[in-house]
């Protein structure tokens, strides 16, 4: 009896230990640590986002870069112990777990994330819909594909894409509204980004560059804002800034108010858009609407260049929006 309880603890402090060398990824100031995805990063939730920061190969738009994450520790955080959790999501649905933890220099610096570290939540979450299918609003989800090859800013959840690559359907259900707005939201513009647009010739140009407003939505408490970057001419555009401001119509009056608009999120904004090629992509604000006299002033600043794109958007437009097909 007393060997069979031996082997049994011996057992447990093996797989014990064995979790702690995977799942504890050790993060240093002055060396990157780099960990190798079995699939196309997606998004991740850092504990500690201003302390362990995240950084991806932007330069090279291969479908192995797309796969890397750097890590390393801020440098003017103070700290001289910490850790925090880190989960990523890769595009196949799965989502991988694990502890950072800020050490003085890694023993180990690169990583491979295998397959099977990985755990499946969105498994869960069907198994939970179907169990309970008569209170859940799901909403059928289509495979879709991006028409464009560009890079972009990392400001929401650190949302990529590339062209030819598809995502796992994910649930929209009421559920995760109230348990995960911001992860809702994110769905929610993942499924309708390429929608086809309402909005009749509603555009700013710069030379052979446009903007164009495709699509103005409502649901629950936010307004999505649907837009498309193209480039007609053969020189990149290099976006160094997207600003709203809530402005009055007339713009010389000496009662203009003029005044910054933040959004709630921001999905898979551009930073580079190719000649001859075309961004999709949203900005989800808190719900807003406009008097009459006041119009929704979007720019687009060009990074290290002049072609500055500046679209007002009409009282009329915002005040009616569409609301999203189930």
């Amino acid at each position: 009896m007393r060997i069979k309880t031996f082997i049994s603890l011996f057992v447990l402090f093996g797989a014990l230990f064995g979790n702690a060398q995977t799942d504890t990824i050790p993060v240093s100031r002055d060396y990157k640590t780099i960990l190798v995805l079995p699939g196309i990063f997606d998004f991740s939730i850092n504990g500690k986002e201003l302390n362990f920061i995240e950084s991806f190969p932007v330069k090279n738009a291969s479908d192995n870069a797309k796969r890397i994450v750097l890590l390393s520790y801020n440098d003017v955080a103070p700290d001289t112990e910490d850790h925090t959790n880190y989960t990523v999501y890769t595009r196949d649905g799965l989502a991988y777990d694990f502890i950072l933890r800020l050490v003085e220099v890694p023993v180990k610096k690169r990583w491979p994330i295998t397959r099977s570290m990985a755990e499946n939540p969105e498994a869960l979450s069907a198994s939970d819909d179907i169990s309970d299918v008569s209170n859940s609003n799901v909403t059928p989800q289509p495979q879709i594909k991006r028409s464009d090859n560009t890079t972009t800013i990392e400001e929401n959840l650190g949302v990529s894409s590339d062209k030819g690559t598809t995502e796992e359907p994910l649930p929209l259900t009421r559920e995760l509204y109230v348990l995960d707005r911001m992860e809702y939201v994110r769905r929610r513009c993942y499924y309708n980004q390429f929608n086809k647009g309402k909005v009749i010739r509603y555009f700013a140009k710069y030379d052979d560059v446009f903007l164009w407003l495709e699509n103005v939505f409502y649901e629950n408490n936010e307004i999505y804002l649907q837009f498309r970057l193209e480039n007609k001419a053969h020189m990149p555009y290099d976006v160094n800034f997207l600003k709203f401001r809530i402005a009055s119509n007339y713009r010389n009056s000496p009662n203009n108010i003029d005044k910054k608009h933040e959004p709630l999120f921001r999905y898979k904004v551009p930073k580079r858009v190719e000649g001859n090629s075309e961004n999709y992509f949203m900005v989800v604000f808190d719900k807003f609407t406009l008097d009459r006299k006041k119009v929704l002033m979007v720019n687009v600043d060009e990074d290290k260049g002049n072609r500055n794109l500046s679209l007002d958007i009409d009282h009329s437009v915002i005040n009616n929006p569409l609301a999203f097909k189930l």
